[in-house]
């Protein structure tokens, strides 16, 4: 019961806008990871996607996405939430490439990941995540991701408003965040800023903690 007072015709509005919504398809409100993509670590944005297909052809789907920001366990909890898995959005950036991503002093290829537990374990071999080195970075963190379809830079495709979601905390997500946790609908969008490049899965562990970087 919604707890509002019934109609005569026996259905509260409150569970007749539901009951329309259901009639008419709408969608209900979900959790999903938008991330933004572009130049990173001195490779462009095609040699990244070209290398990440590569990556999920001999992963059997799985490839792993670097991104600079934690999702926190938040993450998790929404993917646990939703039958163990979440839908992942890509988007092409719109600002322009740091130079520091388009010609960084260091580049480091991430070897260990740690669990939720704290254990540390190898990433996997098919796997190869890299970003750029600094002397205070001590981790990075990766999207743990499953695609059935070869990964594609699309455009003139579907479009995305991140102002139509919002985060966990109930804020739109910020013009500098790259990578958000959003709740909202990650389809049917018909205006946007943004296009979505290509989809996947968020699989377990979904977004993994990456340590012990070695110098390439």
């Amino acid at each position: 019961m919604c707890g509002c007072a019934a109609t005569a015709a026996g259905m509260c509005p409150t569970a007749r806008r539901r009951s329309k919504g259901r009639s008419l398809g709408v969608k209900t409100m979900a959790s999903f990871v938008w991330t933004k993509m572009g130049v990173e670590s001195g490779e462009e944005l095609a040699e990244i996607v070209r290398r990440k297909e590569e990556e999920r052809q001999a992963g059997r789907g799985i490839f792993w996405w670097g991104i600079g920001n934690s999702l926190g366990s938040a993450v998790r909890e929404h993917a646990r939430a939703q039958g163990g898995s979440l839908p992942v959005l890509f988007s092409k950036m719109l600002s322009r490439a740091k130079s520091a991503d388009v010609s960084p002093d260091v580049v480091w290829k991430w070897s260990k990941w740690e669990d939720e537990a704290g254990q540390a374990h190898d990433v996997p071999s098919h796997v190869k995540v890299i970003s750029r080195g600094a002397v205070s970075k001590a981790k990075h963190y990766a999207l743990v991701c499953h695609s059935a379809a070869p990964l594609k830079l699309e455009s003139g495709g579907e479009r995305f408003d991140p102002t139509q979601c919002r985060t966990p905390l109930g804020k739109a997500p910020g013009a500098s965040q790259v990578t958000a946790l959003l709740i909202g609908s990650p389809i049917g969008h018909t205006r946007g800023a943004y296009e979505v490049s290509f989809r996947a899965t968020l699989v377990a562990p979904w977004a993994a903690k990456l340590l012990r970087p070695i110098q390439i």
